[in-house]
C-alpha cells in the first residue's frame, strides 16, 4: 500500500469532527419534534389533537416518497464539491428557516392553522431528507478503511447522543427564557435559536469535510425487483422490522406524552424537563454500557428483550403509581431510561446481521435499500405514536388549556402506560422470532469471505 493511498484511509481528527458534529443538530431536528411537536400543536398553536396527530403521520408518508428519491438525486449528482456535500452547503439554511418557521403560531383560523402545521412540518422534513440523505451517504467518501469508519461512527455517536440531550433538556428552558412569560414567543425563538445552531453546524460539516474516495461497484448491480425479492426471503430482517415497528412506537408514544402527563396529571409542567432527562441521561450514561455488556453475554436479541421488558413493567408501574408521588415518577422513569437504551443500540447492530443474511443467503448485497426501508419503518413509528396519541386524547376529550376530565386525564395515562405496554409485549414476541445468533453469523461471515476471495 502506497503512502497517497494511506494518508486516504486515514480520516484527519478535525474532519471526523466536522462531520460528526453535525448530527448534534440533526438531532436537535428529530428530538425536539418528537419530543415537544403534538404538545405545541394542541396547547399553544391550538390544533385539535386528532388532526395533530394526522398532521405527523403525512410527514411520514411524504417521507417515505421523498426519502428514496432524494437518495437517487444523491447518487447522480456531480459538482466541483462532490456528489454529497452540496447538499450540505445549499440545504443548510433553508432547513434552519424551516426549523424556524415550524415553532410560529400565527393567529389565523382553524382552518389556517391546520394548514400551517401541516406545511411546516411537511417543509421541515423534506428539507431535512435534502440534507441528512446525502449526509448519511457521504461516509463511504471519506475513507475505505473499515476501522476508520467504525472510529467515525463511534464519534459521531457520542454527537448524536448530545443532541438528543440538548433537544431533551434544553428545549422547555429555552422557551422560559426566552419568551419571559410569553409561551407562543419562547416557542418561536427557541425555533430560531435550533434554527441557527442547526443550519450553523451543517455548513460547518461542508466547510471542514472533503469527500475523497470516489467507490465504483465492481460487477453488476441488482435491479430494484431482484433487491426487493432477496430482501423479501430475509426472514430476519422482517421480524427485526415487525419489533422495532411496534417498539418504537411505543417509546415514541411515551416521548410524546410525558408534557401532557406532567402539565395535567401531575400539575407540574416545569418538571417535564427532568422527566426528560432521566430518561435520556441515563439511557445514555448507564443503559448503553449496560447493554453493551449483556448483548455480549447473552446475544443482542435477549438484550433488546430484556430492555423492552423493563420498559413493559415500568409501564404498569407507572400506571397504577405514576400519579402518587412526583419523585416516584421520576424514579420509575430512570428506571426506564435504562431499557431505553436498547432502542438506541440493538436494533442498529442487528440490522446490520440482516444484511449480511441477504448476502449469504441470495448472493446479493441490497445493504442500500434494507437501510432505507429500515429508517422508513423507524420513521413511521413516530408516525403512528404521534396518530394513535393524538386520536386517544381526542377520543377521551382532552381539550388544551383547561382543567380535564377524569376521562381525559385516563387517556393521557393510558397514551403513557397501557398502549406502549402492550406494544413493548408484542415487540418481544416478534423479536424472539430474531433467529441470527453469535454462531450462525460467525459462519455467515466465514462463508461469505471464503465466497469473496474466489471473486
Amino acid at each position: 500500500m502506497n503512502s497517497k493511498t494511506t494518508d486516504l484511509n486515514k480520516v484527519p481528527f478535525k474532519m471526523k469532527l466536522g462531520f460528526s458534529i453535525a448530527d448534534v443538530g440533526f438531532n436537535i431536528a428529530y428530538q425536539a419534534t418528537a419530543l415537544f411537536l403534538l404538545f405545541f400543536f394542541t396547547d399553544v398553536f391550538g390544533i385539535v389533537p386528532a388532526f395533530a396527530g394526522t398532521i405527523i403521520l403525512y410527514s411520514k408518508i411524504w417521507d417515505a416518497v421523498t426519502d428514496p428519491v432524494m437518495g437517487a438525486i444523491a447518487d447522480r449528482t456531480k459538482s466541483r464539491w462532490g456528489k454529497f456535500r452540496p447538499y450540505m452547503l445549499f440545504g443548510a439554511i433553508p432547513l434552519g428557516i424551516a426549523m424556524f418557521l415550524l415553532w410560529q403560531s400565527p393567529q389565523i383560523s382553524q382552518t389556517g392553522k391546520n394548514i400551517y402545521g401541516l406545511a411546516m412540518y411537511i417543509l421541515l422534513s423534506t428539507m431535512l431528507t435534502v440534507v441528512i440523505v446525502p449526509y448519511q451517504a457521504m461516509l463511504p467518501t471519506l475513507t475505505s478503511d473499515s476501522k476508520e469508519r467504525t472510529s467515525v461512527l463511534g464519534m459521531r455517536s457520542v454527537f448524536s447522543i448530545v443532541g438528543t440531550l440538548i433537544a431533551a433538556g434544553a428545549t422547555l428552558v429555552l422557551v422560559d427564557l426566552l419568551g419571559g412569560g410569553n409561551v407562543r414567543l419562547g416557542y418561536s425563538m427557541m425555533g430560531l435559536v435550533y434554527g441557527i445552531i442547526i443550519a450553523g453546524l451543517a455548513l460547518f460539516c461542508f466547510f471542514m469535510v472533503k469527500e475523497r474516495v470516489a467507490h465504483k461497484q465492481a460487477g453488476s448491480k441488482a435491479s430494484l425487483k431482484q433487491s426487493l425479492m432477496a430482501i423479501s426471503k430475509n426472514r430476519p430482517f422482517i421480524v427485526l422490522l415487525i419489533g422495532v415497528l411496534l417498539g418504537v412506537t411505543a417509546v415514541s408514544m411515551q416521548a410524546a406524552v410525558i408534557n401532557y402527563f406532567f402539565k395535567y396529571n401531575l400539575n407540574n409542567a416545569g418538571m417535564a424537563t427532568v422527566a426528560f432527562l432521566a430518561l435520556f441521561v441515563v439511557a445514555a450514561a448507564v443503559g448503553t454500557p449496560l447493554f453493551v455488556w449483556i448483548s455480549k453475554k447473552a446475544g443482542k436479541k435477549n438484550a433488546y428483550n430484556i430492555g423492552m421488558g423493563l420498559m413493559a413493567v415500568m409501564c404498569i408501574f407507572l400506571f397504577f403509581f405514576g400519579e402518587k408521588n412526583i419523585w416516584v415518577t421520576i424514579g420509575m422513569l430512570i428506571i426506564s431510561g435504562v431499557g431505553l437504551a436498547t432502542n438506541w443500540l440493538c436494533p442498529w447492530t442487528m440490522v446490520a446481521d440482516t444484511i449480511e443474511y441477504t448476502e449469504w443467503k441470495t448472493g446479493l448485497n441490497s445493504e442500500g435499500i434494507q437501510y432505507g426501508i429500515f429508517f422508513l419503518i423507524m420513521k413511521v413509528a413516530s408516525a403512528l405514536a404521534g396518530f394513535i396519541v393524538g386520536n386517544v386524547l381526542a377520543k377521551t376529550g382532552y381539550i388544551a388549556n383547561q382543567s380535564q376530565t377524569a376521562l381525559s386525564l385516563l387517556g393521557i395515562r393510558i397514551n403513557l402506560t397501557i398502549i406502549p405496554a402492550i406494544l413493548f409485549v408484542l415487540a418481544i414476541g416478534a423479536i424472539s422470532f430474531f433467529n441470527i445468533d453469535a454462531k450462525l453469523h460467525k459462519q455467515m461471515v466465514e462463508e461469505l469471505e471464503a465466497a469473496r476471495e474466489k471473486i
